[in-house]
């Protein structure tokens, strides 16, 4: 207790020493972004969430912002610790790891010697790369591959990410050997292995490709010329592809933060620069962000218009849901699908590094935006995110918020009519509960989700803008609930009908995997269930391994399954049983450097 009270002094002390004075109007906008958090769909008279409370749920020791209103940057504040252990606070000029927004920079690079009539948009890549060439192949003769195709992922490159490497082991890397996959690199070479301009298909090893194009055109190392061309002339003082990082930006970096179990303690080092090796501040991609807005209405020196206007329109579809996501050149580009207006198209990147997580997001009409950068990742992605909603609420954002939820008073007798546990797949159980007003949904051992009645048997979600209908039988009684966007019927279960999941967490081992039995997951789904037991906290180690002995059983020849049996071997200290399992998913996988690495450490130990 005395502990969590000194981190909340400590936190309130940061938030008072790290921002400058802004003006009144400007502080009331801070308060109103800082008490505005709240969940995916808005919910009238709720006033939200406070920003620093947020960040001790979700334990994300610092994050910095940049909001943009106006084509300005209007405030920069920065939140919490950059390194726990020193007690080092985050200031504005706190640097993270930029994550896959290094692509949206990268983009900018390489449309700017588009726009000097370097390199054309859509004639082949390979005319521009002299020091390595992309492989021709039968998917690369009918359709050669373009920057456009590169820039919009629609190149069917293959590598979709990197891993990092701790500082500790950093290999002696090349861009060409990346692109060609050398063992040192521990990714696969990069190649086109589906039929290009088909379809999305996110790629950082197709962005590696505009990276030697940049390099081998302008005969500049790609961060010295990222700083000449962009940081340098915009003023991003604090920002740099330079992988591992020079000294004189070491002490201001962040530290980074995971609950991954195979993360290592310490900020991995990318040097995969243009697909994810970006350092920079909020501020300073405020400053990018502020600019590409200023291009697309011709107000700006750094960007022709007509390259803008190129750069945010829509190349390929991505996803479809309550929002439609399009892919640009380099930029997401997001828009309610109800959505009319230009006013109401938003372009986007998000960016998650080993511990690190960040959003830039800008309106192409109205000129808001928001630049959010955290030293944690995983959990750290629903804080980003109520940030993100609550900027866009203080800042009245076009069409970009879902409709608020307008919750109606029903009978606390009503509610827990409700109340109970209805299945939503073989293995997926939604509970509901009451709490005052309204009543809170859990799905399996799931966050909390609010539900706010909005007529008699009718509830609205708050994590995404659909409705539930609550079913009766002939007797009067709740049946099922109907989630009618998804026209999905959930029963509901007697108190006595346990499904699996739920068994297996009351300790019921042996009738939990009678019913996973009889469910017949495929080994995949298995061996991650057994993965997940054993990273729980505490870790359940018993139930791990009822699962494995169950994949055994009905996949006795997979590699995976012995990996997994290998990592149970260790946390139990059976060492001999786990280099056994090791080697044995080695046979299946012997490319597997993880797997290599875990054998070598315990033979070394032994």
């Amino acid at each position: 207790m005395m502990n969590r009270i000194l981190y909340s002094i400590l936190f309130l002390l940061v938030f008072n020493y790290t921002w400058a004075q802004p003006a009144s109007s400007t502080i009331d906008r801070i308060k109103k972004v800082e008490n505005s958090l709240t969940p995916y769909v808005p919910i009238k008279d709720f006033s939200g969430w406070n920003l620093q409370e947020r960040m001790q749920f979700y334990r994300v020791p610092g994050l910095s912002i940049a909001v943009i209103h106006n084509f300005k940057l209007d405030w920069t504040k920065a939140y919490g610790l950059a390194g726990t252990s020193r007690q080092i606070p985050v200031t504005t000029k706190t640097m993270f790891s930029a994550g896959s927004i290094s692509k949206l920079v990268t983009a900018v690079a390489a449309l700017g010697l588009v726009d000097k009539k370097q390199i054309q948009l859509d004639r082949p890549i390979n005319n521009y790369l002299v020091s390595w060439q992309l492989p021709d192949n039968d998917f690369t003769h009918n359709t050669p591959i373009t920057l456009r195709l590169l820039l919009s992922h629609q190149a069917g490159t293959s590598q979709s990410s990197y891993w990092g490497f701790v500082p500790y082991k950093l290999p002696s890397l090349k861009i060409q050997d990346i692109l060609n996959g050398v063992p040192e690199a521990e990714s696969r070479p990069v190649i086109v292995n589906s039929r290009p301009g088909k379809e999305f298909r996110y790629s950082g090893g197709g962005y590696l490709i505009v990276q030697q194009a940049i390099m081998d055109v302008t005969k500049q190392d790609f961060a010295d010329f990222t700083q000449r061309s962009i940081f340098r002339r915009l003023g991003m003082h604090h920002t740099t592809f330079t992988q591992p990082l020079p000294v004189s930006f070491q002490k201001l970096a962040s530290w980074a933060y995971s609950d991954n179990s195979w993360f290592k303690g310490v900020p991995y080092v990318y040097p995969q620069q243009a697909a994810a090796g970006l350092y920079s501040t909020p501020t300073d991609l405020a400053k990018l962000i502020i600019e590409l807005q200023k291009s697309y209405h011709g107000k700006s020196r750094f960007f022709s218009q007509t390259l803008a206007k190129e750069m945010f329109t829509p190349q390929v579809g991505v996803s479809n849901g309550f929002y439609k996501e399009e892919m640009g050149l380099g930029a997401f580009l997001l828009q309610r699908q109800d959505n009319q207006k230009l006013a109401g198209v938003y372009f986007e990147h998000t960016g998650v590094n080993a511990g690190f997580l960040a959003y830039v997001i800008g309106n192409l009409t109205e000129g808001n935006g928001v630049v959010i950068m955290m030293n944690k990742d995983g959990a750290a992605d629903e804080l980003g995110k109520e940030i993100r909603r609550a900027v866009a609420k203080a800042y009245q954002w076009t069409n970009f918020l879902p409709d608020e939820i307008k919750p109606v008073t029903l009978p606390d007798k009503k509610l827990d009519e409700y109340a109970g546990r209805y299945q939503r797949t073989p293995d997926e159980v939604v509970t509901f509960r009451r709490e005052n007003n309204y009543l809170i949904e859990t799905i399996n051992q799931g966050s909390p989700i609010y539900c706010f009645p909005v007529a008699m048997d009718t509830i609205a979600f708050s994590d995404y803008p659909y409705k539930g209908v609550f079913r009766r039988n002939a007797q009067g009684d709740i049946a099922d609930v109907v989630i009618l966007e998804q026209q999905k019927v959930l029963p509901r279960l007697s108190e006595n009908n346990l499904l699996p999941n739920e068994l297996m967490h009351r300790g019921q081992i042996a009738e939990a995997i009678a019913g996973y039995r009889k469910l017949k997951l495929n080994e995949y789904q298995l061996t991650y269930m057994a993965y997940e037991f054993m990273h729980q906290k505490p870790a359940k180690l018993k139930e791990a391994e009822s699962i494995l002995h169950l994949a055994n059983e009905q996949y006795p020849k997979s590699g995976i399954l012995q990996a997994r049996w290998g990592d149970l071997y260790v946390m139990l200290g059976k060492t001999a049983e786990a280099v056994n399992a090791y080697q044995q998913a080695l046979k299946d996988n012997p490319e597997d450097k993880e797997l290599q690495e875990k054998l070598n450490a315990l033979v070394m130990n032994k």
